[in-house]
């Protein structure tokens, strides 16, 4: 059976949006425990739908459906040029509905009437908004309970409807009709019956027996105004009924079929009326009630008459049968001359009255299912396995490649528009465990399904080999294609004979049928008889030779196509849109290959998934088998056609001719875009996509034959002319022609890309969209699988027509108009609508681009420009194209702006930066070409771009301005690295145009030289910063000749420098500062103002090491100085912790700035006083007189520097010695600020004795006090240390008075009166101290030789009884190691000890001392006799030991240790008798010596 038309699913009906509202019920009566007599008195629930006609301006369809997993929900929504972007209203019954509903618009045209019936028995008359969003009136909704209103329990078989008619088909043969929405129930006349018996009896009368078969089917329709009653029954006979007179006017029992054993009639169909034979044909379908499958139709002529009652009549001479072969019936349709018979395998169309009613007549309508099959390699056995071995033969040296290539085939096989189907696909990815939500679900893009699908696919198989993968996408889409097939069940037929119009409503879709092409029916035809070429449309050839030579060409052709399979179109269609895997120029070589030497010697064994290895082994030897009967066929066949041309030349004529055929025809008129606009654009869209499929693969089997036929000319007797004519003519139109109907299958599948959300505003306001469609729904639809860039091209299209036309015939396009409209929307995209002459495609190219660059069509800009580049590359004339053309340079402009507008769509890395690379290209290749000025400036507002503005200037000023305008572009996007070229290709063009200083000489409004260089640099600055090229960026500002924009660059660098962390680098030396020395510093000082001082990097610091580079030492110290009174400044409300660090920063400040000031001269080692006005500027340091840096060289000679007011390092290291002061005490946790004062306080030096900061006190005191002061200083010191010694002193006299904060250490703070401040051991303390003491003493007693008295007496002072440590009495003692004479020396000596012990009643001591040195004087080494003679040479403490000889007289006559002052008495009495008799012979001897 020859295929006449092909299915054309409606894009997007499977995602209609639903209105959900449930019908109320009064007559919920009806319980459970009735159901199953409920359920048996109407037909019960099955899957059913119908489509009712509304004629007028915008005529559409209102189509009903009642699923049978939904039994209770009633499906309406409305068929029209807007479907499927209008919304459905869904109902929702109490009780499952029977298969029947009936919807008509009510009398006065403001809303809908709808009729249905639940398996209950309850009958509901309901009317609808005309917008199906809401019950029109809840208070006019009627409920009807039938039984109650029935004479008899008998079931009902069948419902029919007509507005203000319900009929009741029963089981005993009688029809009961309900005036229900006509007349109130309790209304005489409002239900009556229709029986042979009792015509017009009312239901009070008796009812009689059953005289006829229950009733199978009926039909209720208008036959010249009467309302007509077709009936049929089980017993075979059909009766007619006129409602108006409630009489029969036909009764006839049809004649059961022969053919079909045991049949039954089951179905009754009735079609259209002609008024010119008084004939209107009736169909019936018979059932086998013996043999299952065994189905038959049979259509008879009822003939009708017009008299004074209409007259029916049955012709019996004109019976037409349909045999049912194979499927079961689902619906017929039937006009006046033909039926349409709806199977489970397919639609069948015949003609009633041809010469035969035979098979041959027939043709067939190719359903949906057929075509899914073949694009998820479901239509045979092997087609599968085949893209795996082809593919492999492809990929033969690169199989890391195979996965990701048969993924993409297969993903977009899936989501190819007619395959995608969204419930199908929810339903498929349950089986994967994979669940959403509907609102999840709406939300994921064309990518996110992709990714999803990809990685259950890659997750359910074992291993990530390419069988592995293959075989997930195998059980992935034999489960897609079994849920397609159940969720996608046809129902019911639509047929529109007005127009010709032939629809399918399925369970979740509608779709309509279109006509073949030429194409299409030449290649069925083939298959059968060589037919007329006229026929075809191929009128181009003169005499029956050339249409036998392309015929046998062409079964060559399809010779080829059927060795390869469908896959082969596969794979190239993958390779020209996919990613870069792999090119389509490699494909046709390896495809060739193929059908040479086959698959490859192991593909087969090794890679067939699912076959153990004898089975591949049998496979492999079938297909050497098929390869050599092909190559043997193709041979023979190839010497036959050459045989009949006579020679190759000839057949090579034909074949360009027949190419001829395969270009997308042109259509210059304009009314051709008109007529598109009457098609709904959905069915356009599929049905453009079907046709080009059909195309590109007919041209690519050409190019394979021809390619074929080159490789093995030299065994068909070709010559090398005819081969190079192959190569250089035909091969280049050939791809020429795929191309084109790739880009136009590109179109109709490809997915619209989602709007980025930064885009969203601008988009929606520059599409301007008839207002007639729902914009909302429309931008919902981006990025969805329905909505493909073919869909925004007819959008497009609309939106500057600015009206859309309507077919009059009604809503739905005639099969040849289908045609005629995709040949003119083919037309529209490779031509264009104004029809003029191109010599490519390249101008219509651009075109497009700017369309879909509109609506931000991206990567469909990208993958268009390049295809036509491609294309315009290999052509010969390329060279004048590129060179005399601005549609080249209109291009690369095009291509340019996609590629930067695809950057700031989630790329990022590597391919970013190639997109950029890619995009600065396109630019300067734009720039470059002639006319390129002229085609660019031509761009319009409505394009979508940015306006160039070059305002007529002088062509050769042009690039200057282009490249500017590119420049500001990557701006825009913030891509810097592509705006800096063109901001340095705008400066040679600056520099090449020589404008002089003073702008153009035309026209003085034009920018100097200067500013423009300066603007430019400027920029350059500010991009080469961006992209953290700070060299580069310092070098823009150092070339920049505008001095203002120069300071301004310099600002911005410093500040971006310094918030980068790379300020150092102005410190380093790596930049020539070549007069910007003194500008920086400048900057940097502002800078340094204006900061918060614990800012990092300190800008301060900066400055120093700045100075310091230029060895600028008095500066540097200057600054560093500044830091360090801005520190004191601010650190007044900082807390202890904080102050340290402050305070340690204070001191590296403060030497870092006598450090640099050490590397002055002398004479100039001084830092300038703070400016009036300064806030630095405090009272610490008053206006005086500063000393005269330089001498003066005479009394009158002007002093070099005059009197000044400044900071020398005397005064710096001053304060470093007070900072430090106050740093330990803070680490000590004891407040004391430094207040700028010359000399240190003394408290501060008790302060840190206090807090035993020893080494600091001692510092202070050296470095603040001289000569007796220092040692006053001292005393003081030493004398509180001594204190310390003394454990019952500390707590009252130091702690208690001052509250101290100690630190065990300077990290470790402690609050008030902590225990843990000193060793807790009240001995280990005391040692401590002791240690201090005798430390400090030994350090500091040559500075002040009465240290050790002091702190003697203050021991003795404080305790008169303490034992005065060994190390302290030897202080007294050493300086009589030289002298063994007497107790006299210089402080300390052994007699002022003496005297301490005497004074603080250490008699005991005393008198022990004066007898150690009494003795020793008394036993001198004769060597020493000699100088302890000489006059004066012994000296004790006479005064002292009389002091304590009276002490001692005292205390034995108070009675006071009488015993041991006697003792001591004694002992003293004893020395000093020896003592003063060794004196006198002293003397003596001196006496007699000197004489």
């Amino acid at each position: 059976m020859r295929v006449a038309a092909m299915e054309v699913p409606i894009l997007g009906s499977d995602s209609i949006k639903w209105i959900d509202l449930t019908v109320p019920s009064s007559l919920n009566h009806i319980d459970n425990g009735t159901d199953n007599v409920a359920a048996a008195f109407a037909p019960p629930t099955v899957d059913s739908a119908s489509a009712t006609y509304f004629d007028g301006d915008s005529p559409f369809y209102l189509i009903w459906r009642i699923h049978k997993t939904q039994p209770n929900a009633l499906e309406i929504f409305k068929l029209s040029q807007e479907f499927p972007h209008n919304t459905g209203l869904r109902l929702s019954f109490s009780h499952p509905l029977s298969p029947f509903a009936f919807i008509s618009a009510s009398p006065t045209n403001s809303h809908y009437l709808l009729y249905s019936v639940t398996i209950s028995g309850i009958a509901y008359f309901i009317k609808l908004s005309k917008d199906l969003a809401s019950i029109f009136s809840r208070d006019e909704l009627i409920e009807l309970d039938v039984r109650a209103d029935s004479s008899t329990n008998e079931p009902i078989n069948c419902i029919a409807a007509n507005p203000g008619c319900l009929l009741l088909g029963r089981n005993d043969g009688s029809v009961t009709c309900f005036q229900l929405g006509l007349l109130h129930q309790t209304a005489l006349g409002f239900v009556y019956e229709l029986r042979d018996d009792s015509v017009g009896r009312l239901w009070g009368f008796m009812s009689r027996g059953r005289v006829v078969g229950a009733v199978q089917d009926l039909i209720i329709t208008e036959m010249h105004g009467k309302k007509i009653v077709f009936v049929l029954h089980r017993d075979g006979i059909v009766r007619a009924w006129d409602l108006s007179s409630r009489s029969r006017i036909l009764s006839h029992a049809m004649a059961v079929p022969t053919s079909v054993e045991g049949a039954k009639s089951t179905r009754l169909w009735l079609g259209e009326f002609n008024n010119n034979s008084n004939i209107v044909p009736l169909a019936i379908l018979y059932k086998s009630t013996l043999e299952v499958g065994m189905e038959v139709i049979y259509v008879y002529s009822i003939c009708y008459g017009m008299g004074d009652r209409m007259i029916l009549s049955v012709d019996s001479s004109s019976v037409k049968n349909f045999p049912l072969d194979e499927g079961g019936c689902i619906d017929v349709k039937l006009t006046s001359d033909k039926i349409w018979i709806l199977k489970d395998n397919g639609l069948a169309y015949h003609h009633f009255f041809q010469r035969s009613s035979t098979m041959k007549e027939a043709r067939c309508y190719a359903l949906q299912e057929e075509f899914i099959a073949e694009q998820l390699f479901q239509s045979s056995e092997h087609t599968s396995d085949d893209l795996i071995s082809i593919t492999r033969s492809i990929f033969s040296s690169e199989k890391d490649r195979i996965v990701p290539f048969v993924s993409s085939i297969f993903l977009h096989r899936l989501l190819h528009p007619g395959v995608y189907h969204n419930i199908v696909l929810r339903a498929t990815l349950l089986d994967y465990s994979k669940h959403w939500t509907d609102n999840e679900f709406q939300l994921l893009t064309v990518d996110g399904l992709k990714t999803e699908i990809l990685s259950l696919v890659e997750n359910e198989s074992v291993a990530e080999s390419p069988i592995s993968i293959f075989q997930g996408w195998k059980n992935f889409c034999c489960r897609y294609f079994e849920y397609w097939c159940k969720n996608n069940s046809p129902y019911a037929l639509i047929v529109q004979s007005t127009s010709g119009a032939v629809g399918l409503i399925r369970k979740h879709s509608v779709s309509l049928f279109r006509s073949l092409e030429n194409t299409e029916l030449l290649i069925d035809g083939l298959s059968e008889d060589l037919g007329d070429l006229v026929s075809f449309g191929l009128d181009l050839f003169d005499d029956n030779s050339d249409r036998t030579i392309l015929f046998e060409v062409l079964r060559c052709v399809i010779n080829i196509s059927q060795q390869l399979g469908k896959t082969a179109s596969f794979i190239f269609y993958e390779s020209f849109v996919g990613g870069q895997i792999i090119s389509s120029k490699e494909i046709i070589p390896r495809l060739v290959k193929i059908l040479e030497t086959g698959y490859g010697s192991s593909t087969r064994i090794r890679h067939v998934s699912g076959l153990g290895d004898d089975v591949a082994w049998e496979r492999e030897q079938i297909d050497h088998k098929n390869l050599r009967r092909f190559s043997i066929d193709m041979l023979l066949s190839l010497h036959d056609l050459c045989k009949k041309a006579a020679s190759w030349r000839k057949v090579l004529d034909v074949i360009e001719s027949y190419l001829q055929f395969l270009v997308p025809q042109k259509f210059t008129q304009n009314s051709g875009a008109e007529t598109l606009f009457c098609l709904n654009n959905s069915i356009l869209v599929q049905a453009s996509c079907q046709i080009a499929k059909v195309m590109f693969e007919s041209a690519l089997d050409i190019l394979l034959f021809v390619s074929y036929l080159m490789n093995i000319g030299g065994q068909v007797n070709m010559t090398h002319g005819d081969i190079s004519r192959i190569q250089v003519e035909l091969v280049p139109m050939i791809e020429e022609i795929i191309s084109e109907w790739l880009i136009i299958l590109f179109f109709s599948t490809t997915p619209s890309e989602s709007p980025a959300i930064e885009d969203f505003s601008s988009q929606l306001s520059l599409l301007q969209i008839d207002n007639k469609i729902n914009k909302r729904s429309w931008r919902e639809k981006l990025g969805k699988c329905d909505f493909t860039l073919a869909s925004l091209l007819l959008l497009n299209n609309q939106s500057f027509s600015g009206h859309e036309k309507r077919l009059s015939l009604g809503c739905l396009p005639n099969p040849h108009d289908v045609i005629s409209s995709v040949q003119k929307f083919t037309s529209c995209i490779v031509w264009g609508n104004t029809g003029e002459v191109s010599s490519s495609f390249l101008r219509r190219s651009t075109e497009l681009a700017i369309v879909l660059l509109r609506h931000g069509q991206y990567d469909a800009v990208e993958y268009l420009l390049t295809t036509v580049e491609a294309n315009a590359r290999g052509e010969r004339i390329f060279r004048s194209i590129q060179d005399t053309s601005g549609d080249w340079c209109l291009l690369q402009h095009l291509l340019g702006c996609c590629l930067v507008a695809q950057t700031q769509h989630g790329l990022h890395g590597i391919l970013k930066g190639r997109k950029v690379c890619e995009a600065v290209s396109c630019f300067f290749r734009a720039a470059s070409g002639e006319g390129a000025s002229q085609a660019l400036q031509g761009l319009s507002d409505e394009a979508g771009l940015a306006y160039l503005g070059f305002n007529g200037h002088v062509s050769a000023a042009w690039k200057l301005h282009y490249y500017q305008w590119a420049m500001q572009l990557f701006e825009q996007f913030n891509i810097s690295e592509g705006a800096c070229q063109f901001a340095l290709a705008a400066l040679e063009q600056v520099d090449g145009l020589n404008l002089g200083g003073d702008g153009y000489e035309r026209d003085q409004s034009y920018e100097s030289a200067t500013t423009i260089k300066g603007r430019l640099w400027a920029n350059i600055f500010k991009l080469t910063l961006d992209l953290n090229l700070l060299n580069d960026a310092y070098c823009a500002i150092i070339s920049n000749p505008d001095e203002e924009s120069k300071y301004i660059c310099l600002r911005r660098f410093i500040i971006v420098l310094y918030e980068c962390g790379a300020i150092k680098i102005l410190c380093n030396g790596q930049l020539p500062f070549i007069g910007l020395a003194d500008k920086i510093e400048q900057e940097l000082a502002w800078k340094a103002e204006r900061t918060d001082i614990s800012a990092k990097p300190n800008p301060y610091k900066l400055l120093y090491a700045f100075e310091m580079r230029r060895h600028n030492w008095r500066r540097a110290a200057n600054y560093i100085y500044l830091y360090s009174a801005r520190l004191r400044t601010d650190s007044v409300l900082k807390d202890q912790q904080h102050m340290s660090i402050t305070l340690q920063e204070r001191l590296n400040a403060l030497s870092a700035a006598v450090n640099a000031l050490y590397l002055v001269h002398p004479a100039y080692a001084w830092i300038d006083p703070l400016p009036e006005g300064h806030p630095l500027l405090n009272e610490h340091y008053p206006r005086k007189k500063a000393k005269k840096t330089v001498k003066e060289q005479s009394g009158n000679d002007v002093q070099a520097q005059g009197l000044q007011f400044c900071i020398d390092i005397e005064k710096l290291e001053y304060e470093f010695v007070l900072t430090s002061a106050e740093y330990l005490l803070s680490l000590a946790n004891v407040n004391w600020t430094y207040s700028g004062i010359q000399k240190a306080p003394s408290d501060l030096v008790e302060l840190l004795v206090q807090t035993n900061l020893y080494d600091m006190a001692f510092n202070v005191l050296l470095k603040f006090w001289k000569d007796s002061e220092l040692k006053r200083e001292l005393e003081k010191i030493f004398s509180a240390i001594s204190l310390k010694c003394c454990p019952g002193t500390i707590s009252s006299s130091w702690t208690g008075v001052h509250n101290l904060l100690l630190t065990s250490s300077k990290d470790e703070l402690v609050v008030h009166g902590s225990p843990d401040m000193e060793p807790t051991n009240q001995q280990t303390k005391t040692n401590y101290h002791w240690q201090i003491l005798e430390h400090y003493l030994e350090k500091y007693k040559y500075f002040h030789t009465r240290l050790p008295l002091i702190v003697a007496e203050t021991l003795l002072c404080t305790d008169p009884q303490i034992d005065l440590p060994l190390w302290l009495v030897k202080m007294f003692k050493e300086s009589q190691r030289e002298r063994s004479w007497g107790m006299t020396d210089p402080e300390p000596s052994p007699a002022s000890l003496f005297r301490l012990y005497v004074d603080y009643g250490r008699y005991a001591e005393a008198t022990n001392l004066f007898l150690e040195y009494v003795e020793a004087f008394a036993s001198t080494r004769p060597v020493d006799i000699i100088n302890r003679k000489r006059p004066s040479a012994s000296w004790f403490p006479y005064n002292a030991l009389e002091r304590l000889w009276c002490q001692l007289e005292e205390l034995i006559n108070s009675g006071h240790m009488v015993d041991q002052c006697d003792k001591l008495k004694r002992l003293l009495h004893g020395a000093l008798i020896n003592h003063l008799k060794q004196l006198k012979v002293d003397s003596d001897d001196a006496v007699s010596s000197a004489g």
